[in-house]
């Protein structure tokens, strides 16, 4: 035989040898090995990696290790006494996804299964936790994105009995999970499953929970691997913070970047209690009642309400939340039968109405409001009527949306108003600007068109609004105008164009700095006779009227041009015209501080026998007005009266109190025909 030939029986019984050697120390576990990988394990993860008691490992075919006893310690200054202390482990893993960890990646692992399991997950104040395997610098931003951010995942997790002692004060949780479970083909199908309990707080939320999950826990699943997963059975079942949940479905995983879909039952005081650990910005509302399905898969959240009760509104919908987007982003569409004003009070700034439901928020916002109020008032200060209470601007810019909303009915919470219908409108929030787009509304016969925005980027925050009325009956739709068995104090349609900005972070500082112009028109409308004649205070004609009963007047004109300025709204023209009398109104209204200012003076057009018109004048504030006349002139009238009567007998008396009337020229509601206004600057 050749020297060529004899190398080659050499080099191939070498590689038998070799071959057969692997095979044998793959069949019979490696045990050799046991010192080697806690040495290369104890180097990688930068602590001491401990296996001990039975021990058998795999290394080419599913490579996994199997051991009796698994220790992975944990760093002195983290003050735990290990990160995972588990029994009976068998832990398999891919040699790519090793490779992987070693250039900086999170650690993978296929999967782990242990008959215990004990792991305390401790994250400091300088953000490095003891599950960052490995030398790494601390990434405290990492808290913020995901919670277990550097923590290994895995593609499965089967435990029997175990705890999780979780303590991260950067990312304000404290939470004892304990987790107990079986399965297996031995195991029936009633009584295979998992069943986890979490006690503390979950990012500054309380929580309470109960989860029960069908064959392989998915709660450390890795959710890029679950996505080849089977579904698995799970109910959760608990409170967060105020709110009560139930969710009754399957997932794939729950923690990082879950999948999920299920039945959904979840009440509680507030939507925005709801919407804050997630990241959404949310009202503030009345308790509340959502029912409806709920699904998450690649980081998109859905949430299909059949369901959702706030206050006495009965809403439902359809949102999407993409919460792995930056920034996060709500879409989809917001539809009810009915929306009550009232329950968005909290959100407006004004104050939560609803019975039970936040009643230490609420105590807690009014102490607040209270000491701003009293550090720039007195006791004496009147009652303030427009919404005090701050706007949470900030909360605004942590996502944007585009919500389309259809509501058939929006109540405004009082009798004297009726309610407007198919409310359609798109709400859209952009880096801090909150818009509210093609705004259409029914009311009484008529129509509500618009917009509306509040800008939280600049501060102040600046807000604006454009809105055209037409065709609105006002007597239907103002329903105080109404008088049981009597024709109401005024009738019209109504016509109007709002045109306004305002600064502010409430809605009393926005108001109080109104600028722009607010034009009203009523067209084929009427008044009452005796408002009119009271107006004037023709005593004879009124207490005809009286007498022989109220009728309307038909109204020539009615018109209302204001213009706001710093909050200050002011009559350019205001006036009422029928065939008894002409009102002009002229004055103002002071929103800063609600005082007002206004002068009523009618204009007779026909004879009255007794009259004692005089200017009626509106002062005070809006919470406590004050109406009155004007008596210097009242008094002239009343002296030359007592006068006359008393040189030349009772009946000449009359004479200073009769009024001729005066027909107008031209037309009242004309601008040009208008007196110039008064300067009050």
């Amino acid at each position: 035989m050749s020297r060529r030939w004899r190398g080659l029986v050499w080099a191939g019984a070498a590689v038998v040898v070799l071959l057969t050697g692997l095979m044998v120390a793959e069949w019979s576990g490696w045990p050799f090995l046991r010192g080697p990988i806690e040495s290369a394990a104890s180097r990688n993860a930068a602590v001491p990696v401990q296996l001990q008691g039975r021990f058998r490992v795999h290394l080419l075919w599913r490579p996994r290790v199997e051991v009796e006893h698994l220790n992975i310690a944990s760093a002195e200054r983290f003050g735990a006494p290990h990160l995972l202390d588990a029994r009976g482990v068998s832990l398999a893993w891919r040699w790519r996804d090793v490779w992987r960890w070693q250039r900086g990646e999170r650690l993978r692992l296929q999967a782990l299964q242990a008959d215990t399991l004990d792991a305390r997950l401790v994250r400091v104040d300088d953000g490095s936790a003891n599950w960052q395997l490995g030398a790494r610098e601390p990434r405290p931003e990492e808290a913020e994105a995901e919670p277990l951010g550097g923590l290994p995942r895995f593609g499965s997790l089967v435990i029997g009995q175990g705890r999780i002692d979780w303590k991260d004060p950067v990312a304000d949780v404290d939470l004892d999970i304990r987790l107990r479970g079986r399965e297996g083909e031995a195991e029936a199908a009633t009584s295979a499953g998992y069943e986890a309990t979490a006690n503390g707080r979950y990012r500054a939320m309380p929580l309470k929970l109960q989860v029960r999950a069908g064959s392989t826990l998915p709660l450390l699943q890795d959710p890029d691997t679950a996505t080849d997963a089977p579904w698995v059975p799970v109910r959760v079942e608990g409170t967060v913070a105020s709110s009560r949940l139930l969710f009754d479905g399957q997932a794939a995983a729950l923690l990082g970047t879950p999948r999920l879909q299920g039945a959904l039952e979840l009440q509680g005081r507030s939507l925005a209690a709801v919407g804050e650990p997630l990241g959404i910005t949310l009202p503030q509302t009345p308790p509340f009642d959502l029912r409806g399905t709920l699904s998450q898969d690649a980081g998109v959240w859905r949430l299909q309400a059949t369901r959702a009760n706030v206050g006495t509104s009965r809403l439902a919908g359809d949102l999407r939340f993409h919460q792995l987007e930056r920034p996060r982003r709500l879409i989809g569409e917001l539809t009810g039968k009915k929306l009550a004003f009232a329950d968005l009070g909290p959100a407006i700034g004004a104050s939560d109405g609803a019975k039970g439901g936040a009643k230490g928020d609420v105590k807690e916002e009014a102490k607040k409001d209270a000491k701003e109020v009293g550090a720039r008032s007195t006791s004496t200060t009147p009652r303030r009527v427009l919404p005090q209470r701050r706007f949470d601007l900030p909360s605004l810019t942590v996502m944007d949306a585009d919500v389309r909303v259809a509501i058939n009915e929006v109540d405004f919470g009082t009798p004297a108003m009726a309610p407007l219908s198919d409310l359609l409108t798109r709400v859209r929030l952009n880096a801090g600007v909150l818009r509210l787009d093609e705004l259409e509304a029914k009311v009484a016969g008529g129509r509500f068109a618009g917009m509306t925005q509040l800008d939280a980027t600049v501060r102040p925050a600046k807000w604006e609004a454009k809105l055209d009325v037409a065709g609105v009956d006002v007597a239907n739709w103002v329903r105080g105008l109404r008088r049981e068995e009597a024709s109401p104090y005024l009738t019209g349609v109504l016509f109007a164009k709002l045109n306004v900005q305002g600064a502010g972070s409430s809605t009393a500082e926005i108001l109080g700095s109104l600028d722009g112009p607010i034009d009203l028109r009523l067209r084929d409308g009427t008044m009452s006779y005796l408002v009119t004649e009271a107006m004037g205070l023709d005593l004879a004609q009124a207490l005809g009227v009286v007498i022989t009963g109220d009728k309307p007047l038909p109204l020539r004109c009615a018109r209302f041009d204001l213009l706001a300025r710093d909050g200050v709204i002011e009559p350019r023209l205001a006036v009422l015209d029928n065939r008894d009398s002409t009102v002009r109104i002229n004055g103002q209204v002071n929103l800063n501080d609600e005082s007002m200012a206004l002068r009523l003076v009618t204009q007779p057009k026909d004879w009255s026998p007794l009259s004692l018109r005089t200017p009626v004048t509106v002062t005070g504030t809006l919470g406590d007005p004050d109406i009155g006349i004007e008596g210097r002139k009242l008094a002239g009238r009343v002296i030359g009266a007592i006068a006359l009567g008393a040189a030349a007998g009772p009946a000449a008396a009359v004479i200073p109190l009769v009024e001729r009337g005066q027909k107008p020229e031209g037309d009242p509601c004309d601008p040009k025909a208008a007196a110039p206004l008064e300067k009050k600057r």
